[in-house]
């Protein structure tokens, strides 16, 4: 059975010859992996992915909320790129004023991105000093009909991968419905804000929303007939459970997320959604809003181990599925 075969059968439940397999590390960890397996990094890790899949034996690499990280198309961002100290953060959140910086684990030599420095809706204190459209005037930095490989490369064009069975098309920037309203913020006060000045979080949330579903139906209008796959992530759990309530979750990032959901299946695409920590109290609604791919199971996390994630979705999916 091909790779891309075994993915889509599996997530559709339906037969397949083996469970199928993904691969995701830091650069460091994947850089090391080739080493012990003598690959040649000539060209950094986009040029020797498929070699170290087939040493691991695993179907795909996954960038965490896709799951082809090699394969991942976003539309073209035409504005003025961050400057010093801030960076390109690899998610486009800096063309919404959203600023980061590289962070490293220095015992490893790892460096990773991080999101939400200095946050620029920090200072207000009232919803009046919110402007509307603050966001969805910056839609013009983007070039939706101009579709680019994250990882900028000849061999990586969408022309070159949209026939391969090693690569599935994946889509999908700028739908972290929470994490981009904390990043604005600052994530202690956008959550105080939930509580305290609920006014002032409503008018965030709208204005993110509003600006990630106009920003993704574009993106979806332009490549949602070329892609496969959609993916998103929203970090909104912690080890131990939700980092607010659920019923706030319910009240105001559920319904732009079913609104993302449908159209995400108008072109007929797998909708996966990553997120860390315990999500259990919030999960059922994403699935009954059309959730296809949960990513990833914190097995560390409470009350996540893989045998009860099994009884509690799987089982009742496929009830529901008459399998």
């Amino acid at each position: 059975m091909q790779k891309k075969h075994r993915v889509f059968n599996a997530i559709r439940l339906k037969k397949v010859d083996r469970i199928p397999t993904s691969y995701r590390g830091s650069d460091y960890i994947s850089v090391k992996l080739m080493e012990y397996y003598g690959i040649e990094n000539t060209d950094g890790l986009k040029a020797g992915y498929k070699e170290l899949l087939e040493k691991l034996g695993a179907d795909f690499w996954s960038s965490g909320s896709k799951i082809g990280k090699f394969s991942t198309f976003f539309p073209r961002y035409l504005g003025p790129l961050p400057e010093k100290p801030y960076v390109e953060d690899g998610q486009l959140f800096h063309a919404l004023g959203i600023n980061s910086t590289i962070g490293t684990i220095s015992n490893f030599n790892i460096k990773y991105v991080k999101f939400g420095i200095d946050p620029p809706l920090a200072n207000i204190s009232r919803a009046s000093e919110l402007k509307k459209g603050f966001l969805t005037s910056k839609l013009g930095l983007f070039n939706f009909k101009e579709m680019t490989n994250r990882y900028i490369s000849h061999e990586l064009t969408y022309e070159n991968l949209k026939d391969s069975e090693n690569d599935i098309i994946c889509m999908g920037a700028i739908n972290n419905f929470y994490m981009i309203c904390s990043y604005l913020r600052g994530m202690d006060q956008f959550l105080m804000d939930l509580v305290s000045n609920r006014k002032l979080a409503e008018n965030i949330i709208s204005e993110v929303g509003e600006f990630c579903l106009e920003f993704n139906r574009r993106e979806l209008e332009s490549f949602g007939n070329k892609a496969e796959y959609y993916g998103s992530w929203d970090d909104v759990a912690g080890q131990d459970g939700m980092m607010f309530s659920p019923e706030l979750f319910k009240k105001y990032f559920l319904p732009p997320y079913k609104s993302l959901i449908e159209n995400v299946k108008k072109y007929d695409l797998v909708f996966g959604w990553h997120c860390c920590g315990n999500v259990n109290d919030v999960l059922p609604s994403m699935i009954d809003i059309g959730l296809d791919v949960f990513d990833v199971v914190q097995t560390s996390a409470k009350d996540m181990e893989l045998e009860n994630i099994y009884i509690d979705y799987m089982a009742v999916r496929s009830a529901c599925m008459g399998l």
